[in-house]
């Protein structure tokens, strides 16, 4: 279910505000929309596979403001780049269009909304998500665009639908062949929880994360595209696997399906890598549902020990982390309080999420900090991340 809400604006999204009044001038109105990123606790590369995740909304989001025009055309500008583009509504009518990378996940979801379009709109983006840092920012900046449209033009859709047609923005327009998790994750978000959500079905519920512990973020400072990078060699790996799977009388769906038992009794069937891609999702299945007992019964250092496994495997069987995220999560093991950490996204680059005891984050940081700008020489960016809801309007002060 979407949940539709309202939150106050803060200074980010009052900051849109202002920027958009100053370059389309005064409208009948403006409305603005907010969409979160999202940290995955743990449950990576599984989503495409059948599996259970645990991720959450968090306190970064991508802004959109949008007001009316008097023209036949869709004026975006993104604030921060200061770069702006146009699209008529007849270039809208035809076939996809050639169009500058920036704008790519905001003419993916313009375009899947086209026969609903039919005047003018001034739509402007702000955004604090760190891009490439495997919080999702293609899949809030898609989302609330959709979401923001269907709200201006009285479209009403589910949120299952909404979360299908971002990740079809992502394939389609993008080039990525991602699962459903960030798109159903920026949408069904909830303040305080995290959501244990089964891909196949798309039945999920909502994990209480209590004040005791924080996730935080700390980007590697390298980028990552997926498009750009092995994701989708990834995904093939997997799809290979489960195919072969299929052919020699495996009656599933995904590999996810699978128990470690039934995959190692299977292994003389598969090329090396594919059964490292399949024993990955197989591992990691079970240890999201196994995450997320633990944290119910509030037993945080067996999570913790889960999040170090998820990570050896990530780098191990399935081959998406890099030396430099590797170096970070073995640093986090001599920080007293930190319960556990990983990398988190697609790999290549991006992320390690770290679960501290809350009375220990401030020494995280500074300790974090210390040993970061001594092996980098430079400054890390880090996020103790709030947890919050989803997509939604945000109210004018």
């Amino acid at each position: 279910m979407l949940r539709y809400g309202w939150s106050i604006m803060g200074p980010v999204p009052s900051k849109l505000m202002e920027k958009h009044i100053a370059a389309y001038g005064g409208s009948p109105w403006q409305r603005i929309f907010a969409c979160p990123g999202r940290i995955n606790l743990i449950g990576e590369h599984i989503d495409y596979n059948g599996g259970h995740v645990l991720p959450a909304a968090i306190n970064r989001s991508v802004y959109l403001c949008i007001s009316p025009n008097d023209g036949d055309s869709l004026r975006l500008t993104d604030m921060h780049f200061e770069r702006s583009t146009e699209l008529t509504l007849n270039s809208l009518r035809s076939d996809k269009i050639n169009i500058e990378q920036l704008w790519l996940y905001p003419y993916g979801a313009i375009h899947m909304l086209r026969e609903h379009i039919v005047r003018g709109y001034n739509i402007s983006y702000l955004s604090d998500i760190p891009a490439g840092a495997g919080v999702s920012s293609s899949a809030a900046i898609t989302t609330v665009t959709l979401h923001a449209l269907a709200e201006i033009t009285g479209i009403k859709i589910p949120g299952d639908q909404l979360a299908k047609m971002g990740q079809r923005v992502e394939k389609e327009y993008a080039g990525v062949s991602c699962g459903i998790m960030d798109q159903f994750t920026v949408i069904n978000g909830k303040k305080d929880h995290a959501l244990l959500l089964d891909t196949r079905t798309l039945e999920f519920e909502y994990l209480p994360i209590g004040p005791s512990v924080h996730f935080i973020l700390v980007n590697s400072g390298i980028k990552h595209s997926l498009r750009d990078t092995g994701y989708n060699e990834r995904r093939d790996q997997c799809d290979n696997a489960l195919r072969i799977l299929q052919n020699n009388g495996h009656d599933i769906q995904y590999l996810c399906e699978l128990t470690a038992v039934k995959l190692e009794e299977s292994r003389p069937l598969l090329p090396a890598t594919e059964y490292k891609r399949a024993m990955h999702a197989v591992a990691e299945n079970e240890r999201t549902l196994n995450f997320y007992r633990h944290i119910k019964d509030g037993d945080y250092p067996s999570a913790g020990k889960l999040l170090y496994g998820s990570h050896d495997s990530l780098r191990d069987l399935f081959e998406v982390s890099i030396p430099e995220i590797d170096l970070m999560v073995q640093w986090s093991r001599d920080f007293e309080g930190v319960h556990g950490a990983r990398m988190m996204g697609g790999g290549f680059g991006g992320c390690t999420i770290n679960m501290v005891d809350s009375r220990s984050s401030g020494i995280f940081m500074k300790k974090m900090t210390s040993r970061y700008r001594e092996a980098f020489n430079t400054e890390p960016m880090m996020i103790n991340c709030t947890l919050e809801d989803g997509v939604r309007e945000l109210r004018l002060n």
